[in-house]
């Protein structure tokens, strides 16, 4: 992809605020790029706030109507080619800006402003350890299991890998365990797989239901509470939305990173839950914030690097990933939550 004149950037900025709204075309006008953008311009543009009129249009543009045509055209893309175009983009590339030790592509929790990416991140998987509460003889399966990172945090608690199992649509992340880590993971689409019933001690997923379709929620939980053993617990550490907009603006914009996903109402999210027969027993929020601005100021300071792996264009595109999805969270429209659910 050779990129975009300064000239042509802006005329095609314009066409596409026209067709989908401001987000997505400031979006497409830094990841069209021909050259490498400045990184913290980008920071600058999406993060600066905006005078209320302006921020007002924003989130009403396209309307409604238009917004949801908009969307269902842009739904095309399968789980798996959705969750292809993302993350089987370079393993090579996540490693320039994701934590060393374990590659989590999830919100770390970050306690003080000097903690390392890496404190953060293994913050975080401590804090989902305890809600799992993994023990010898469970077995616990992961769906959207990344690179094996919360898999490898379970085994060195349990020293048993033969009871843990893991779903990915990514062919690079699922090669990436089998030849690390050789832990039971399945290339498949978990909405659609059989799960079994009665098999599993805990089923969990860390940024997997932010690509679960509004639709598909409430079928995958009732599968998950058959593939439960009584007293067996999903724990979920996700984001979704706030309000009541089953559809803003921002899934728009959303599209140019996730093509075929849409996050959930939160509000919808637990009234699924129930309704598919499970107990609410912990729900906390979390900062995400921090982990992008990390991500953010890993990659720009390794441009270089990632314009060789991946190109210009797909550096600038992430830049602008991180940034706009910063300001995303800071003006409220998302939040992360943790889930821990009972199969009574």
């Amino acid at each position: 992809m050779a990129g975009r004149s300064l000239p042509e950037r802006c005329v095609w900025a314009l066409a596409d605020g026209v067709v989908m709204g401001p987000p997505a075309a400031a979006v497409n006008f830094f990841a069209d790029a021909r050259e490498a953008v400045d990184a913290e311009a980008v920071w600058r543009f999406f993060t600066t706030p905006l005078p209320r009129l302006i921020d007002g249009f924003i989130d009403a543009y396209p309307p409604p109507e238009r917004r949801r045509r908009v969307i269902a055209r842009m739904m095309a893309p399968t789980h798996a080619a959705g969750i292809a175009y993302h993350y089987d983009v370079s393993n090579d590339f996540y490693r320039l800006f994701l934590d060393t030790k374990f590659m989590f592509y999830s919100c770390a929790d970050f306690q003080a402003p000097d903690d390392s990416l890496e404190q953060a991140q293994a913050r975080k998987a401590d804090h989902l350890l305890s809600l799992i509460d993994p023990q010898r003889n469970e077995k616990i399966l992961e769906f959207g299991c990344g690179w094996g990172s919360m898999l490898r945090h379970i085994y060195a608690h349990t020293g048993e890998k033969e009871n843990l199992f893991g779903y990915t649509l990514s062919n690079q992340q699922a090669r990436y365990i089998a030849e690390h880590f050789g832990f039971n993971v399945f290339l498949e689409d978990f909405t659609t797989a059989d799960l079994g019933r009665d098999v599993y001690d805990k089923i969990y997923s860390i940024g997997a239901m932010e690509h679960i379709l509004p639709e598909e929620v409430l079928p995958l939980l009732r599968k998950l509470h058959a593939a439960l053993k009584p007293g067996g617990r999903p724990v979920q550490h996700f984001f979704d939305l706030n309000g009541t907009d089953p559809l803003p603006t921002s899934m728009i914009a959303a599209q140019q990173f996730f093509p075929g996903s849409l996050l959930s109402l939160h509000g919808d999210h637990l009234r699924w839950a129930s309704e598919a027969g499970f107990r609410l027993t912990h729900d906390s929020e979390h900062d995400y914030r921090p982990t992008l601005r990390a991500w953010f100021d890993n990659l720009s300071r390794h441009r270089q690097q990632a314009h060789r792996i991946v190109g210009v264009q797909t550096t600038n595109k992430y830049l602008a990933y991180f940034a706009s999805s910063w300001a995303f969270f800071n003006r409220g429209k998302s939040t992360l939550h943790r889930l821990v659910l009972m199969k009574d």
